[in-house]
């Protein structure tokens, strides 16, 4: 505490020092908003410990040199003590700071006064919107210095970001007299930073070190040497400049008609106008027509307008979003080498939609253009969204040639132009907090462009965004329990505002690593674009849309909410008591640390009785005030009790962490149900089983296979104490051991009376043909009959989705199949005694006759 105190102290002094009153005064109320990554610091830290650094950034503006004057004395960095390209102006910073003179005096200056220097590539000049290079070039001095020099010369790329809009291909007029944002006039620098000094941040690029530099070009003189070094500079300011702003804007109506000029689509509607005897022209203007309900119109002034009212809404009704900042950097680092970044969020609320672009205007960063379904772009909500960057696209576009070429034609163009793009990989919102399979269509069309040659390359960033209390909650489980799903309109719009009545806890925002397309095909042995066939590319499609959706549930945040809700319904009694919920909440939350799952803030040190204050106490009384869970008293003990109309509900916060603890799930099923025999290939053979027979719900790891992810399963449950190797079976370790596999069996018991419900309704549909709606509606029906007879105990399994992954289960198993658009017994069921068989075998994992 007393070094922490010591350090403030000095800092002051140090400013006191270096800053008059006003520049203090002004350095302390705009300076400390600037976002400052950690890694930048200490990358800082380390370049001034090891070297004399030279700060490089684009253009000269006042505001620039302030921000870094203030950031280097602030934070104990070495001060600028030398500067270069910068217009002379008064205040007592410049004082201390080398100006005029020679360059090499002025570099030896700051070297001597344990400084650094700062030098600007260009200045602005009224009438020249892209500013002109400066008239010093300090480059051959710091050459000459480095050669000399016993300790490293690092010449650092900076960016200072403040503005909110990337550069137009066509300077306005304003541009030529105020400056664009890559090289602002005075009063443009100081009213961006004013108004967007807590939206902006400070970048640092890839530092060169000097003398490593010149030793690669030992042949070289210091003049070639140093137009080398800064065109090397400029392509790394550029990289940073176009990671944080994107490609320069273009008017929407100019991407339109260059969409229309799409080689492609040109083919396509000249070979539809030879087939069908229609004019060119008039398909042409179809295709205008489908680009005008398609294409974004993104706008820097909506979103200007948009931004507070986002932000007030976020501070209504959320506790705040927690980001991941170091991850969200490294994703978007990923467009520095020229691989346009495509954000790949998981999909569970409308609200979506907003988070990613909320947290990206925020910071500073371009805001993405994000696919949205044509349901939303009715009026008024769909002017507005096109403008503050969705694109709309059909759920299906059925035979329409014209409108899926245009459609393909303008992500074709959004992956040329290197456009920051969102969608989400699961097409419609999980109802059933689950992630689903990857759909595959707009995902394969990204992946086309790339094999069309639009780009070189892909970066896919698989992103979680997980709620600890979802605003739909209500209308999701009406829908899972046989409810028509209610369409987007007016009357929605109208009705939304009772959602800022209430609270609904804190947003997680995790990013896994980027997966880079290139290097993922070459991984599949496609090293030439142009020669992937039809089958390799589909293959490859499914195989990153897979990786993509592991890559979410890998990064998901584990909540109070999840933890709590899992452990309610994990048990076949009625309720439990707080002193078996509070550890069995801790056990479920040691193993998820354990396989490096994320925990939501303060929750990794948290009391897990529900009793003592904290974060599981705290979702265990929005559940009861949510109605989802009540308590009663006995024995002078609280006992919580699942609601059973609102168990689906529930289990929508138990289902976002179902993917990271499935397999220790599976085995512990396989290893208490089914026959008496536990040997080590009996368990295996079982949960070989129940991974296939879930694989349409649970998301495995990626290049694992079963056999290895069984193997490490098993160990971890064998190192916690819950299963012991006796005389070659797999058996629980005592009676509490037994209890904890229970436990964990049970996570997926709804599961198997989902699918115990599908089979029951084979039935049904041995009396006659069914459309695949009756079939469904047959397995509700047959859900709420057992639930009510008491032969299945958990309401959750009456569920639409997972009643319809079971039938799609069954009809790849050939026990159904669709002939003529009807479903019908298929040869995997024929006989009765095969369809008894396959309950029977159910039946076993449930560990009762159901």
């Amino acid at each position: 505490m007393a070094t922490a105190l010591a350090k403030v102290e000095d800092s002051e002094v140090a400013l006191r020092h270096e800053f008059g009153a006003v520049g203090r005064a002004l350095g302390r109320r705009y300076c400390p908003h600037v976002r400052v990554a950690a890694a930048a610091d200490a990358e800082l830290r380390r370049l001034g410990a090891e070297g004399f650094v030279v700060h490089v950034q684009r253009t000269a503006t006042w505001v620039s040199f302030l921000y870094l004057a203030w950031l280097l004395v602030s934070r104990g960095l070495a001060p600028i003590r030398a500067v270069v390209n910068m217009r002379r102006w008064f205040g007592r910073p410049w004082r201390r700071v080398a100006q005029r003179g020679a360059l090499d005096v002025r570099f030896e200056y700051a070297r001597r006064h344990g400084g650094s220097a700062l030098v600007f590539l260009q200045q602005t000049a009224l009438m020249r919107a892209g500013g002109r290079s400066g008239r010093e070039d300090p480059f051959p001095d710091l050459v000459a210095m480095a050669r000399k020099s016993e300790r490293p010369v690092f010449l650092v790329p900076e960016l200072v970001v403040w503005e909110k809009w990337s550069v137009r291909l066509k300077p306005a007029w304003a541009d030529y007299v105020f400056g664009t944002p890559e090289a602002p006039g005075f009063l443009h620098s100081v009213l961006a930073f004013w108004r967007n000094h807590k939206r902006a941040q400070f970048r640092v690029g890839q530092p060169i070190d000097l003398r490593a530099f010149i030793a690669q070009n030992l042949g070289d003189s210091d003049a070639v040497v140093a137009r080398k070094v800064r065109a090397v500079l400029h392509v790394h300011l550029a990289r940073e400049t176009r990671a944080v702003f994107g490609p320069p804007y273009k008017p929407p109506e100019r991407v339109i008609d260059e969409t229309l000029r799409d080689r492609t689509l040109r083919q396509t509607l000249e070979q539809i106008a030879s087939r069908s005897g229609k004019d060119v022209r008039t398909l042409e203007r179809e295709a205008r027509r489908h680009l005008n309900a398609i294409a974004a119109r993104l706008h820097p002034t909506v979103l200007a307008v948009l931004a507070p009212m986002m932000g007030w809404m976020f501070d209504r009704i959320y506790d705040g979003i927690d980001v991941d900042e170091a991850a969200l950097e490294r994703a978007l680092q990923a467009g520095r080498a020229g691989a346009p970044v495509i954000l790949c969020p998981s999909h569970k609320s409308h609200v979506d939609y907003l988070v990613m672009s909320w947290v990206l205007w925020k910071r500073g960063f371009q805001v993405p253009v994000v696919a949205a379904g044509a349901n939303l772009s009715f009026f008024p909500l769909g002017p507005l969204l096109r403008r503050a960057g969705a694109f709309f696209l059909r759920r299906s576009f059925g035979s329409d040639r014209i409108y899926t070429a245009t459609f393909k034609a303008y992500v074709r163009k959004l992956v040329r132009d290197g456009v920051l793009q969102e969608f989400f990989p699961e097409g419609g919102r999980s109802r059933t907090g689950k992630l689903l399979p990857a759909k595959l269509g707009l995902l394969g069309w990204e992946v086309d462009a790339v094999l069309d040659g639009a780009r070189n390359d892909l970066a896919f960033v698989p992103v979680a965004i997980d709620y600890e209390k979802i605003v739909e909650g209500s209308s999701y489980s009406k829908e899972l329990l046989g409810g028509e799903k209610q369409p987007e309109d007016v009357g929605a719009l109208i009705r939304a505002p009772r959602v800022l009545l209430r609270r609904y806890g804190t947003i997680h925002l995790r990013f896994d690593e980027p997966v880079l397309l290139r290097p993922f095909m070459r991984g599949r042995g496609l090293e030439d674009p142009e020669a992937v066939s039809e089958e390799e590319k589909r293959g490859l499609v499914r195989a990153l849309g897979h990786r993509i959706m592991w890559g979410i549930a890998r990064v998901s945040t584990v909540t109070p909410h999840a933890l709590v809700s899992t452990v309610l319904l994990s048990h076949s009694g009625r309720g439990l008591p707080a002193s078996v919920l509070g550890p069995r909440v801790d056990a479920l939350r040691r193993m998820c640390a354990e396989d490096g799952s994320t925990l939501s803030a303060g929750l990794a040190e948290a009391p897990t009785d529900p009793t003592v204050p904290g974060p599981v106490r705290t979702a265990v009384l929005g559940f009861v005030e949510d109605k989802l869970v009540r308590t009663d008293q006995a024995k002078g003990e609280t006992i919580y009790l699942p609601v059973d109309d609102r168990r689906v509900q529930l289990a929508y916060y138990k289902n976002t962490i179902l993917n990271l603890i499935a397999p220790r799930a599976l085995v512990s099923c396989a290893a208490l149900r089914g026959v008496l025999d536990a040997s080590d290939e009996s368990v295996r053979t079982k949960a070989l089983f129940l991974s296939r027979l879930f694989k349409l719900e649970f998301i495995y790891r990626v290049g694992a296979p079963f056999e290895i992810i069984f193997a490490e399963t098993v160990e971890k449950l064998v190192a916690g104490g819950l299963l012991v190797r006796r005389s070659g079976a797999l058996v629980p370790a005592d009676a509490p051991a037994r209890e904890r596999l229970e436990f964990l069996a049970d996570v997926i018991r709804d599961y198997l009376q989902s699918y115990l419900l599908a089979a029951l309704t084979l039935e049904d549909l041995a009396t006659g043909p069914m459309d695949r709606r009756a079939f469904l509606r047959a397995a509700l029906e047959t859900g709420r009959m057992e639930f009510l007879q008491g032969r299945i105990d958990a309401s959750e399994a009456i569920s639409r989705t997972t009643l319809e992954n079971a039938l799609t289960w069954l009809q790849e198993q050939e026990m159904v199949v669709e002939r003529d658009r009807k479903l019908v017994i298929g040869p995997g069921a024929e006989r009765a005694e095969q369809r008894e068989a396959f309950r029977d075998e159910l039946r076993s994992y449930l560990g009762r006759r159901s």
